[in-house]
């Protein structure tokens, strides 16, 4: 930021002594500017910036292309306003004048504003930023690791979710390959890493991980889940380190899950980390659940495992808050023949220099926004969010099974009895409601099953606006909806959910119970063809194939079922047209309640289609009268064009000639009468009476117009 930038914005300012703008008739961004200005204003005191030169300050003219835009010199208030513009303009479904931000409250205020504030440090001189960086660090990786119960502990701040683990998988390569700072990927050519991770996890962590990395797919070795469901099976993870030790493989990193996406599920992270620890193994943790200990009131800590990534911001639902990977340094190994020589206190520095900023002050900017949230807030205040947010998916949790849907996630946590170990608690918590619509006594519901769980998401997005609710797709249980309060949405009342859940419930009971009646009374219509509709969660399609149309065009009868549709939305909105699997139009049924009569429905679409097809043939009857008065008129015309050219002679043709014979003697042929068309009798008809219905009509005209107005009787 240069002082000409300074200058400029302090111009745009308005004096102390004047009335300052409120951040109404500022607007939004207009308020926010007026903050990070006056916060400027104050860190600019108390700072030493040396004034540019005159020559720093003076513009040179750029040749550039007239292809190109150059933007002009611009106040900041006109700034705001294109910016707020671009806002409005991005949005196509904002229909308000002011652009489409969350409400800001104070502790949010203070992380945006961190954010401006954190770029002033590259102003000072650099030793002054790096100890100013490290008190802030080392402020909020206290109040973090005291808040959530993390003992023993370093801490990295970072804005990518995976550029923590990234990071410390780099540390963990120096360790065990002392040469990797020097061959690089050579240094495990031989003697290959294993990542391990549980075949339910999600799959573009290693993905990232490896390609951020330079290793490859077969570094990653997949855990088997545990028989119960619960996290990985620890003892096929020991069964694959002895296998990968045999194949002259290097264990080196497990991934362990609390709380994790979609289902909420997590490891035993107990026995994880006790069969992590004979092998070798560095355990790290992620997940929703390990904010649980920041909600519970107890004083104990854990250190369970090697390092364990939070996300402060959706936790908090602040925005712009960094994420937080705590870390432990492991010892420097050797294991494999390139480690031999080497000194063990040059692969530690090796490990650190890899961190790049993971054990010193270089996270001071990073750490800023969380260290202004936290000092905004308080620990207490915001411990009591996240109390909040497990209490709403405890509550959710009950709302849903109270409407007989299943629940395939655990207790979302956070009323563990005291006795309940920490780290045992934050094993079983999910922090999340997962639930979906299905058959009961059954593992993995129909495909049809998914059609209805994803109309379900869609209506509870729309109509349950106090929750977030989210739409997940499975391999083991087809589509499920999930609900997490620590995922950023903020926690509303759950008042108007069990209204909104149980109406819903009753229509899909009611959609899925008539499917099969709907199936076997089409299959007995002759005229009703089911019709598969990939994506459709209502009673089916059908296609309306009336006798005689089988060998119809596909193009004809997709026609009549349009029109068919139209016909029917007239008296019914549930009914819609659709597209079948096969590419062709039909009727779609939608989702009906416990009262709806199946057959009758199909009835109303029997006598509509009836209707329809009757005008359809009156239309085709009329394009066939139509073709063939065309014809009979075509050939008639042909017929007199001969006895005309037979009666008038063939000089009356020939161009130029043709003139002066019909100057010289004009022909006596009368002109071809008039013809036509009647509709109803199919035939063609001379025109003479109507011309000669038109000329009496003319001619009485005159006679009426000039004839006496009657005038009206009068009292003498």
């Amino acid at each position: 930021m240069g002082d000409a930038s300074v200058a400029d914005t302090d111009s745009n300012k308005p004096s102390p002594q004047s009335e300052a703008p409120s951040e109404t008739d500022r607007g939004p961004f207009g308020g926010l500017e007026f903050q990070v200005s006056e916060v400027v204003e104050r860190l600019e005191a108390g700072v030493n910036a040396h004034e540019a030169g005159d020559d720093e300050r003076r513009r040179e003219p750029r040749k550039i292309s007239a292809g190109f835009f150059e933007p002009e010199e611009t106040s900041m208030d006109e700034i705001l306003k294109v910016l707020e513009e671009l806002v409005l303009k991005t949005d196509p479904s904002c229909e308000s004048a002011e652009p489409p931000l969350l409400p800001t409250d104070a502790v949010t205020r203070a992380a945006i504003l961190s954010h401006s504030i954190a770029a002033l440090f590259g102003r000072l001189e650099r030793g002054h930023a790096a100890r100013l960086g490290a008190h802030i660090a080392s402020e909020t990786s206290r109040w973090m690791a005291h808040m959530f119960r993390l003992a023993d502990y370093s801490a990295y701040y970072h804005q990518e979710q995976l550029e923590g683990l990234v990071r410390v998988t780099r540390m963990l390569l120096h360790c065990r390959y002392p040469r990797y700072l020097e061959d690089g990927a050579l240094a495990f050519a031989t003697r290959l890493p294993c990542i391990y991770s549980c075949v339910a996890s999600p799959l573009g962590v290693v993905q990232h991980l490896c390609r951020q990395l330079g290793l490859p797919l077969a570094c990653v070795r997949p855990v088997p889940q545990h028989p119960r469901g619960r996290g990985m099976d620890v003892s096929a993870l020991e069964r694959l380190c002895e296998e990968d030790l045999a194949a002259e493989r290097t264990p080196l990193l497990a991934l362990g899950a609390a709380g994790a996406a979609p289902l909420g599920g997590g490891d035993d992270l107990v026995a994880l980390a006790d069969a992590c620890h004979r092998r070798g193994l560095h355990l790290h943790v992620r997940g929703h659940s390990l904010a649980l200990p920041a909600a519970l009131p107890r004083d104990e800590s854990y250190s369970i495992a090697d390092s364990v990534t939070l996300t402060p911001g959706p936790w908090f639902g602040v925005p712009g808050l960094p994420t937080v990977t705590f870390y432990k340094i492991p010892e420097p190994m050797t294991a494999n023949d390139h480690s031999k020589g080497v000194n063990p206190a040059g692969s530690r520095e090796g490990a650190l220099a890899a961190l790049g900023g993971l054990a010193g002050g270089g996270g001071g900017a990073g750490a800023l926004p969380l260290w202004g949230a936290l000092r905004a807030a308080g620990a207490r205040r915001l411990a009591a969010r996240l109390a909040a947010a497990f209490r709403n998916a405890r509550t959710a949790r009950a709302i849903v099974a109270e409407a007989g849907l299943k629940i395939l996630s655990a207790d979302p946590g956070g009323d563990e009895p005291p006795t309940v170990d920490l780290v045992e608690a934050i094993s079983r918590a999910s922090a999340c409601v997962t639930f979906q619509f299905a058959p009961e006594d059954s593992e993995k519901p129909p495909p049809y099953y998914d059609k209805l769980n994803s109309w379900l998401g869609q209506v509870l997005q729309r109509e349950a606006d106090m929750i977030s609710i989210e739409v997940c797709e499975t391999e083991s249980h087809g589509v499920v909806l999930r609900y997490c309060p620590l995922e950023g949405a903020a926690a509303g009342a759950l008042d108007a959910l069990p209204a909104v859940l149980d109406a819903q419930v009753h229509v899909l009971r009611a959609t899925a119970a008539l499917r099969e009646p709907f199936l076997q009374h089409v299959a007995a219509l002759p005229c009703l063809v089911a019709a598969h509709v990939p994506g459709w969660a209502g009673l089916g399609g059908v296609r309306y194939v009336p006798p005689g149309w089988e060998d119809a065009a596909p193009e004809r009868q997709d026609a009549l079922n349009r029109q068919l549709v139209e016909a029917l939305r007239a008296t019914d909105g549930a009914f819609s047209c659709g597209e079948a699997a096969d590419g062709r139009a039909c009727v779609r049924f939608g989702m009906v309640t416990a009262d709806t009569d199946v057959q009758e429905l199909l009835e109303l679409v029997l006598l509509a289609g009836k209707d329809v097809e009757d005008s359809s043939r009156e239309l085709t009857d009329m394009t066939e009268v139509l073709k063939k008065g065309i014809e009979e008129a075509v050939a008639d015309l042909e017929r007199e064009n001969a006895n005309r050219l037979w009666q008038e002679g063939l000089l009356r043709r020939v161009p130029v000639v043709g003139r002066v014979v019909d100057w010289w003697a004009p022909a006596a042929v009368p002109p071809p009468p008039g013809r036509r068309l009647h509709l109803q009798h199919g035939t063609l008809q001379p025109t003479s009476d109507i011309y000669r219905y038109v000329q009496k009509k003319a001619e009485s005209e005159p006679a009426r117009a000039h004839s006496p107005a009657r005038q009206p009787a009068t009292d003498q």
